[in-house]
């Protein structure tokens, strides 16, 4: 257990609802000695999100050197410490490694800097995206791209700086802007270091949204 989860640990619980998956994010505020999981009451528009009781969820995190990882865990108990809404969790499954948050996009509008690299007019230019995950990136370009085209993409997440190889899906004009396209981008061998500053990103970003409802 240890292995996997640490105090303060940033984690999300996903809850199947009849509208789809809700995403709550929260923190580990302690871990008993039989590995069962407690965590600060996740709030969902303003309020304590109403857990039904052994409620079946999954939680999902980042591990150093390992990525994202998810286990099924159910709501056993409500507790409190002071003024803080707590919930036991019991973890049900085995941890696994997963993949499933790549097709996460989070809407972001961040400055972004391309670079192509399969030109013989080796061009630079400004872009600014609108949405992000661990698989891609969608950009408004000054001009289209050429599918499977492959270009350097520079962009600041928080202070962390990555370039990123990626390489052109599609780039289409909109249709209010003839002269400025949407581009769809993929990123190629997406490092471990990197994913885990593009997911950090988007857990971080989720919870601040999260704070202002």
């Amino acid at each position: 257990m240890f292995k996997w989860f640490s105090v303060k640990q940033r984690i999300e619980l996903h809850i199947d609802t009849d509208k789809g998956i809700l995403n709550l994010s929260t923190h580990i505020e302690h871990i008993t000695s039989e590995g069962e999981i407690i965590v600060a009451a996740p709030f969902y528009k303003g309020q304590l999100y109403p857990f039904l009781a052994r409620e079946h969820v999954e939680l999902f995190t980042i591990v150093e050197s390992v990525g994202i990882i998810s286990c099924d865990v159910i709501v056993a108990k409500r507790l409190k410490n002071g003024n803080i809404a707590l919930l036991l969790l019991e973890r049900i499954s085995d941890i696994r490694k997963t993949q499933r948050r790549r097709h996460y996009r989070l809407p972001t509008l961040l400055d972004a800097e391309l670079e192509t690299t399969d030109r013989t007019d080796f061009q630079m230019f400004h872009a600014v995206t609108r949405d992000i995950s661990a698989g891609g990136v969608r950009c408004i370009t000054p001009e289209k791209l050429f599918e499977k085209e492959h270009v350097k993409l520079k962009v600041d997440l928080n202070g962390e700086v990555l370039n990123l190889h990626s390489s052109v899906l599609e780039s289409v004009s909109l249709k209010a802007d003839q002269m400025r396209f949407e581009t769809r981008f993929m990123f190629d061998d997406l490092g471990m270091e990197d994913e885990r500053v593009i997911v950090a990103y988007i857990f971080d970003e989720q919870r601040k949204r999260r704070r202002r409802i």
